[in-house]
């Protein structure tokens, strides 16, 4: 075995399989000047939409299939409704017609695409930022994996040395950003392993493996560099095993995109730092 070790060492934590999505949030609408602001709004299952009154005018919110929602809305006075149910819904005043608005209301998995989306864009002030490389992938899977291997798996403690761009360690109380420079390209020691390089290597392939490999490694802790029989000892793979294959396999799209890097020479001697 290679010092740099043929499993694929630690995403750690990663818990796929639960939602771990942000709190439920309020959004709020305002009833003001003959008009619902802002509309169209997005929000997540479980969100709760707010409408406040601010006109001197009675108005209600009333959604077009239904009819139900609010009574009618005294100036100052608000209505509240739980968001439970992904889908589209408009709405209008019943008493003044003209005014309408949209409500859109994400699934669970479309949340966690656009998490991972904001995690890896923004240019220089992003979380992570690289470039990712979405020629033939679909872009939900790719950002669906980003956000399993950059918000649960916490990959980036392992498989990048160092983890943090410098100035940049949340627990030195800094602004949080990954390290763009050699992100998940390995070379973190951990005794006589160091985490391996898990970028796409000349072929596209992460860390050299097919996607079967990847699964197959994953799942029954045998890389296919090592004999017969040999399983992983420090990757979790037991609790990595358990995820879906949409979500390996986002995971593995993800991987396919990042930028190939060299593992550094000089090895980390702690993950996360």
């Amino acid at each position: 075995m290679n010092r740099i070790t043929r499993p694929i060492l630690s995403f750690v934590l990663m818990l796929a399989s639960l939602p771990a999505l942000a709190d439920n949030s309020v959004v709020t609408v305002n009833i003001q000047n003959f008009a619902f602001t802002p509309t169209p709004i997005t929000v997540d299952q479980g969100d709760t939409v707010k409408w406040v009154n601010k006109d001197s005018f009675t108005h209600t919110s009333t959604e077009d299939k239904t009819s139900l929602w609010s009574g009618n809305l005294a100036g100052g006075a608000s209505f509240a409704r739980v968001f439970k149910t992904a889908g589209t819904y408009t709405y209008h005043c019943a008493i003044h017609p003209t005014m309408k608005g949209t409500i859109v209301v994400r699934t669970p998995d479309a949340t966690r695409a656009l998490i991972g989306q904001k995690i890896v864009t923004g240019g220089a002030a992003a979380v992570l930022p690289i470039t990712l490389n979405l020629a033939g992938k679909s872009a939900t899977q790719v950002y669906t994996g980003s956000y399993i291997v950059n918000t649960q798996g916490s990959c980036a403690d392992c498989h990048s040395c160092p983890t943090y761009k410098a100035g940049h360690n949340p627990f030195q109380g800094k602004s949080k950003q990954f390290n763009p420079t050699g992100y998940l390209a390995g070379g973190v020691a951990f005794g006589p392993f160091v985490s391996r390089n898990l970028t796409p290597d000349s072929t596209g392939k992460p860390a050299g493996m097919t996607l079967a490999q990847f699964k197959s490694t994953l799942r029954t802790g045998h890389s296919p560099d090592d004999p017969a029989g040999v399983l992983l000892q420090v990757m979790p793979w037991p609790i990595v095993g358990q995820m879906s294959d949409t979500d390996l396999e986002s995971v593995y799209a993800y991987l396919q995109s990042i930028p190939a890097a060299t593992t550094p020479t000089t090895f980390c001697s702690n993950a996360g730092q």
